[in-house]
């Protein structure tokens, strides 16, 4: 998908994904600067991985369905995979 051919509101639903995993990441710069537990840090930092898969996920398969009108659908378990989900 070319994101300037994406629907406003589509693009709108990234952004303000991609604001939420911008704020994650400022969260635990802020735990670190805090001397938070690790474990905590590092559950906030799965968080952030599983966020940050899925905004990629949503990217493809936009971009595969635009694409690949009429072609073999590529699922969602497959893109998943690729971006080693849980």
């Amino acid at each position: 998908m070319t994101l300037g051919k994406t629907a406003k509101s589509e693009r709108a639903k990234m952004l303000s994904r991609i604001a939420r995993i911008e704020g994650q990441l400022r969260g635990v710069r802020r735990m670190v600067e805090g001397g938070k537990e690790c474990l905590d840090v590092i559950t906030q930092i799965s968080a952030i991985r599983e966020a940050v898969a899925m905004l990629g996920v949503e990217l493809l398969k936009d971009d595969i369905l635009c694409k690949w009108d009429g072609r073999k659908k590529i699922d969602e378990a497959y893109l998943k995979n690729l971006f080693k989900m849980q």
